[in-house]
């Protein structure tokens, strides 16, 4: 067995990494104004943004209505309010 007590000198950052966050800033503000000098970048307008977050929150709710589905399957009463059968709101009034 080999013993290597040799530590490896740490690692420098490097590229972005090794910027100050100023200098990221600035460059990635310079990478943004030619995107939109060349046609490239979108600027969302309100409606767009409205239309993107409404997508958004539809997605987030079909997951949780599935989420919740699967719960109560899992849980015996397949998402129905209440007893899940008949037997048991009957075993419930006699408590």
């Amino acid at each position: 067995m080999t013993d290597n007590t040799e530590q490896k000198a740490p690692r420098k950052p490097r590229g972005f990494a090794a910027m100050g966050p100023e200098f990221q800033r600035e460059i990635a503000a310079q990478g943004g104004r030619a995107a939109h000098r060349l046609g490239k970048a979108h600027r969302f307008n309100s409606q767009e943004a409205r239309a993107a977050a409404a997508k958004r929150h539809a997605a987030r709710n079909e997951q949780n209505g599935a989420e919740a589905a699967e719960n109560a399957k899992a849980e015996g009463n397949a998402g129905v309010p209440g007893p899940a059968a008949p037997e048991e709101a009957e075993e419930q009034e006699d408590r």
